[in-house]
C-alpha cells in the first residue's frame, strides 16, 4: 500500500507494504479446461526454471505431460485435477494422523 493507504501495481502484481504478493497461481485458475499449456507457458505461470517443473513431476507435484510436437505438454484440466487429488490426499492423511493422535492420547 502507498503512503494514502491504497494498493499499488507492481508489473502486473499487487504490492502490499512495498512486497510482491507472491504464491497466488490465477492465471491457471482463469484459463478453459482444455487449454493446452507448455513448459514454458507453466515456468512462466509458477514463476520458476524448466527444470523445476521437471523435478516437480518427477516428485509428483505435477502430473506427467505428453508430447506434441515433441515438447511436453499439459492441459489446465488435467494440472487443477492432479493438485485437487493431491489435496484430498493430504485432507485424508492429516484426517487419519489426528484420529491416531486421539487413540494414542485416550
Amino acid at each position: 500500500m502507498d503512503e494514502n493507504g491504497k494498493r499499488q501495481e507492481h508489473e502486473g502484481e499487487e504490492v502490499a507494504a512495498g512486497l510482491q504478493v507472491h504464491g497466488i497461481v490465477k492465471a491457471l485458475a482463469e484459463l478453459p479446461l482444455a487449454t493446452i499449456v507448455t513448459e514454458e507457458a507453466l515456468t512462466a505461470i509458477f514463476d520458476r526454471h524448466s527444470v523445476s517443473v521437471k523435478r516437480a513431476v518427477h516428485r509428483g507435484e505435477l502430473p506427467p505431460p505428453t508430447r506434441l510436437f515433441g515438447k511436453p505438454v499439459w492441459t489446465v484440466g488435467a494440472i487443477l485435477q492432479h493438485i485437487e487429488k493431491r489435496l484430498e490426499a493430504a485432507k485424508k492423511e492429516a484426517e487419519q494422523a489426528t484420529r491416531k493422535i486421539s487413540e494414542l492420547s485416550a
